[in-house]
């Protein structure tokens, strides 16, 4: 497996030339939020889900030979997968004088679905997010709104495109 610094690099560059094709305008995303939110789809996957998730993480030789191997090397695989982000997200994150970055996760999920614990745990473990419960099906504007004040409260509350949506 590649490092998630080299992933993310690659990721990022796949992206904007796919992005690219449609938009002749400015382009902004994050591919280290991308990954992460990808790795934390990855921990409550399995089978052809998960398989296609993880080539993300791996190169076109790693992705070829690990679809040959046994079960209990691709859980190996998807594990070391999630034991690097915590280290990865804390060291991208270092205060230094040139830039301020932040980096914060957090899933918002249906009040009613019962998300398992182990899963919770996980995603706090290696990434650092935790769940906060909305209403989507009673509440969705409501729902948007608390989402979306959350997002600023993390941006410096700097509006996004998504935001205004």
């Amino acid at each position: 497996m590649d490092s998630l610094g080299a992933v993310s690099t690659r990721l990022g560059f796949d992206l904007f030339k796919e992005l690219k094709k449609t938009n002749d305008g400015n382009i902004f995303f994050s591919p280290v939020g991308i990954l992460t939110a990808i790795g934390m789809l990855l921990l409550g996957t399995r089978g052809a889900t998960a398989s296609q998730l993880e080539e993300v993480f791996h190169s076109e030789k790693d992705t070829k030979s690990s679809r040959k191997k046994a079960e209990e090397k691709e859980i190996e695989n998807t594990e070391a997968v999630h034991q690097q982000f915590p280290k990865f997200l804390t060291e991208i994150s270092k205060l230094t004088n040139d830039y301020e970055l932040n980096i914060t996760n957090r899933l918002f999920g249906e009040k009613t679905y019962l998300f398992l614990q182990k899963y919770l745990d996980y995603v706090e473990k290696y990434y650092h997010a935790s769940l906060e419960p909305v209403d989507f099906v009673n509440a969705a504007d409501e729902s948007r709104k608390k989402i979306n004040s959350w997002v600023e409260s993390k941006t410096n509350d700097v509006e996004t495109e998504a935001q205004r949506v």
